[in-house]
């Protein structure tokens, strides 16, 4: 199946879908029949303009020009409750308020409706040396009603992003050397981009599979959300796919602890799965076919030989403090 029709699985084209920042290519255009309102940080025109280097036939017409507040504010009133899907492709990563992005997918659907999501992977695209997103931040933003992106998003961003090649996603046994894009030197340029009177876009949230189920849970236990996620796909390149409806999972209290230990774990896991990448790590087959007398700390060997040496002494001096006592 190609990525359209994954993701669009289930969805006819007379059901009622809302498209959010489609740009230069829709997932469900209208020029192929489908009953789509669109919304866009800019006109066609706008769009047109800045996508100039892209295949420019393929933006839409744009019904609603978003630039900033709530969006389900933005949407007149009268379509609130209206839609059968939400569709959003590489788009919730660049929300400044994730839980107001998703509330406003919340209020623009039926009571079955569906959401839609295609969701950088971090370890798959430039946000691959980036921390996962966390509850607690979606939390700070929501309860900041931020509508900029902060000095940390900025220079996260701009600091930490890094390419393989030329390009700035890839699939997930790309051993080729990352580069960064960025020096230390910028550091005053993305401070400032989180002043600007200007709206300067960034990828503000970013996430492993596991990362964002864990946030959608707590969200919704939390009672921030009422989301559910039906199903979630990872992909071999760039991304993973997730449907949500409303309706959140209900969990006692006493289960909760092990639900999110459980996602967790899990997200540590999907981190360290890309070290895989890294020639001469410990999860890459350059290390795992040596035998295990020949494995070494492939990084920095003097630090770790002073560190098994300073864990030892510990240990040492631990055992003689005991018996002196």
């Amino acid at each position: 199946m190609t990525r359209q029709k994954i993701l669009l699985d289930g969805l006819n084209t007379t059901d009622r879908i809302v498209e959010i920042g489609p740009s230069f290519n829709p997932l469900a255009p209208k020029r192929d029949g489908w009953n789509t309102f669109v919304i866009d940080h800019g006109s066609r025109d706008e769009l047109i303009e800045k996508y100039h280097d892209q295949t420019v036939d393929r933006i839409e017409d744009v019904d609603l020009v978003w630039t900033g507040g709530s969006l389900g504010d933005a949407v007149p009133g009268e379509m609130h409750g209206t839609f059968d899907a939400f569709i959003a492709s590489h788009a919730i990563e660049h929300t400044t308020d994730i839980i107001g992005f998703l509330r406003a997918a919340e209020t623009l659907l039926r009571p079955d409706g569906i959401i839609i999501l295609a969701i950088p992977d971090k370890r798959k695209c430039f946000d691959f040396y980036r921390h996962p997103s966390t509850t607690g931040d979606a939390i700070a933003a929501f309860e900041e009603r931020r509508d900029r992106h902060d000095v940390r998003t900025h220079l996260n961003y701009g600091l930490l992003m890094a390419i393989k090649g030329d390009g700035s996603s890839w699939h997930e046994d790309d051993t080729r050397e990352l580069r960064l894009l960025n020096g230390l030197n910028e550091i005053s340029g993305w401070i400032a981009s989180s002043t600007s009177p200007q709206y300067l876009d960034a990828h503000n949230w970013v996430f492993v599979p596991a990362s964002f189920r864990l946030m959608i849970l707590e969200l919704s236990l939390a009672g921030y959300l009422d989301l559910r996620i039906e199903r979630w796909q990872e992909q071999r390149c760039t991304e993973f796919f997730v449907w949500l409806r409303r309706g959140a999972e209900r969990v006692p209290i006493e289960d909760q602890p092990a639900m999110r230990r459980a996602l967790m774990n899990e997200t540590l896991i999907e981190i360290a799965d890309q070290t895989r990448q890294i020639v001469g790590s410990p999860l890459h087959s350059s290390w795992t076919t040596k035998p295990p007398a020949e494995r070494r700390a492939p990084f920095s060997p003097p630090f770790w030989s002073r560190l098994v040496k300073f864990d030892a002494a510990k240990k040492l001096s631990s055992k003689l403090g005991r018996q002196a006592q």
